[in-house]
């Protein structure tokens, strides 16, 4: 169980990062998370396994947001992705190949809570059920993206990660 949790912690943090956040459905009210994020390690936290690196490019088109993702960790190099999440209220799912690991299914539905998106994915490592939820909000000024997430598996958390994302355009 103990190497299998950290298997766990070690892949969603990657995946995590792999998991886009989605836009407001046109919404003034939302805020929009498009653009080039690059993340700043000096300010972000973790109780499990923060990568060294991450870049992330996203777009917005209608109630879709596409991500493309570069993340590096010393546990499993750079890891590259590409995927896609709605506003529809339904389960999008998505397929992330991670080294030693590797493809990972999850479903993912996101939703509003005021200016904070939360995104909830399931998904199955190995054998093993984790559910992934993150809170993202996005500072006043609309340079700062800050990054909440909790890691359980079979209802346990195993990891909380504080990811402050820095926006370059």
């Amino acid at each position: 169980m103990r190497i299998m949790t950290r298997s766990i912690t070690t892949a969603a943090a990657i995946y995590g990062f792999a998991v886009p956040a989605a836009h407001a459905q046109a919404a003034a009210a939302h805020p929009s998370f498009a653009g080039t994020w690059t993340m700043d390690a000096a300010k972000s936290t973790s109780s499990g396994t923060l990568p060294s690196a991450a870049s992330w490019v996203m777009f917005q088109h209608g109630d879709t947001l596409i991500a493309d993702r570069s993340v590096t960790s010393e546990e499993m190099g750079e890891v590259k992705s590409h995927v896609v999440v709605g506003l529809d209220g339904k389960a999008w799912k998505n397929t992330v190949n991670l080294p030693g690991i590797g493809e990972i299914e999850t479903s993912t539905v996101a939703t509003w809570d005021k200016a904070a998106l939360v995104m909830v994915a399931g998904g199955n490592i190995q054998g093993t059920d984790f559910v992934q939820t993150d809170r993202w909000t996005l500072s006043a000024d609309g340079k700062t993206l800050t990054s909440v997430r909790t890691v359980t598996v079979e209802g346990n958390e195993v990891q909380s990660t504080t990811s402050v994302m820095v926006r370059k355009s």
